[in-house]
């Protein structure tokens, strides 16, 4: 079953981090909710969960408790809970003449979930909300411009993106991010445009490697390759990153798998390119380097990476006929995120082997 999971720019995402508790007061007696976020940091949702329930149990800080099941549940890709678990952690907010920053930070986590399960209006009345507090919040203005644009109101959603653009002018990230929006909305044409005009208009303030950037999220990657190729030693992993992509499209697998070895040869090491190496070195049928390359970015630890190294090992091994060690890991991995439906639809196809 050809499966490789690999994740997609979707955006700025989740404007607000896993902070642990930061700026919240921490008392002793929430030994159970602190417990909590630490396995959150450590992306063990499953055990995250099991000391926020005990922590409800143990009357500790009610607010923070339902936003770590939340962000829990989000972990696991259960959004539906984690929408009830973030409206009651509002429900439970103390009440002041002013809005405080955990009250931000929840609404927009409900926003997330919101915007996961399709209910843009919803999401779109909480940035609105957002903004009229905050009238300068960059990432209400960008989010609420992706919930505008799923219910296909574009022109609206182009107003904010261009607002959110205005509030931080050398941010060229939310340009890409926008059309890569506009792109997953149905508005691909539209979003080329989009670009191509702020090229256009922009060209004596683009550095090269933002002009590759840009080239290649507009599918020119022949121009993309051109701006990028004099950064294949620099220190940014995203411009490797996305120079290793440029190959891919092109076709020239080794050289690209050779962009991402360069970086990680003679920087720290970095999740994000062992796996953009080891889905390379797949679709090469380099399945034993690949695993290497896998493997590799889990010893790392935690990390945004770390659910994506773990199901492409398992698919690597798979090819690589290792099944027994697939079926293993794909029952450890199961364990750790049990509602990933494409796992589940593979571990039925592993069980037939």
């Amino acid at each position: 079953m050809n499966v490789i999971k690999q994740m997609a720019k979707v955006g700025i995402g989740l404007v607000a981090s896993l902070f642990l508790l930061t700026g919240c007061s921490k008392k002793v007696e929430d030994a159970n909710l602190l417990a909590g976020m630490e396995l959150v940091e450590q992306y063990d949702f499953q055990g995250a969960l099991e000391k926020f329930d005990e922590a409800l149990l143990n009357d500790e800080d009610m607010q923070l408790c339902y936003r770590g099941q939340g962000i829990a549940y989000m972990g696991l890709g259960n959004y539906a809970d984690a929408e009830t678990a973030f409206l009651k952690s509002i429900e439970n907010a103390k009440h002041t003449f002013s809005v405080a920053s955990l009250e931000y930070d929840i609404n927009y986590y409900l926003a997330s979930v919101y915007m996961k399960q399709g209910k843009y209006a919803d999401a779109e009345k909480i940035y609105s909300a957002i903004i009229a507090l905050r009238k300068k919040d960059i990432d209400a203005y960008y989010l609420r411009a992706c919930a505008i644009l799923r219910q296909n109101r574009y022109d609206e959603a182009i107003q904010d993106f261009e607002k959110a653009f205005s509030l931080d002018t050398k941010n060229l990230d939310l340009v890409t991010d926008a059309y890569v929006e506009m792109q997953a909305a149905g508005y691909e044409n539209e979003g080329k445009e989009y670009v191509k005009k702020f090229m256009k208009d922009n060209d004596k303030n683009l550095k090269e490697q933002q002009k590759g950037v840009m080239y290649f999220y507009l599918e020119d990657y022949e121009n993309a390759r051109i701006y990028l190729d004099a950064f294949i030693n620099g220190d940014d992993p995203n411009i490797s990153t996305i120079l290793g992509q440029t190959y891919e499209k092109l076709g020239n697998m080794d050289y690209a798998a050779t962009v991402y070895q360069t970086y990680l040869s003679s920087h720290d090491p970095n999740a994000g390119l062992y796996n953009s190496l080891g889905i390379c070195l797949m679709n090469q049928a380099k399945y034993t380097e690949a695993i290497g390359a896998f493997e590799a970015g889990i010893a790392m630890g935690n990390s945004d990476y770390l659910q994506e190294l773990r199901f492409n090992l398992i698919v690597a091994k798979e090819y690589n006929r290792d099944f027994e060690q697939a079926k293993n890991l794909m029952k450890e991995y199961l364990q750790i995120y049990p509602d990933d439906a494409v796992a589940k639809r593979e571990n039925e196809f592993l069980q037939s082997r």
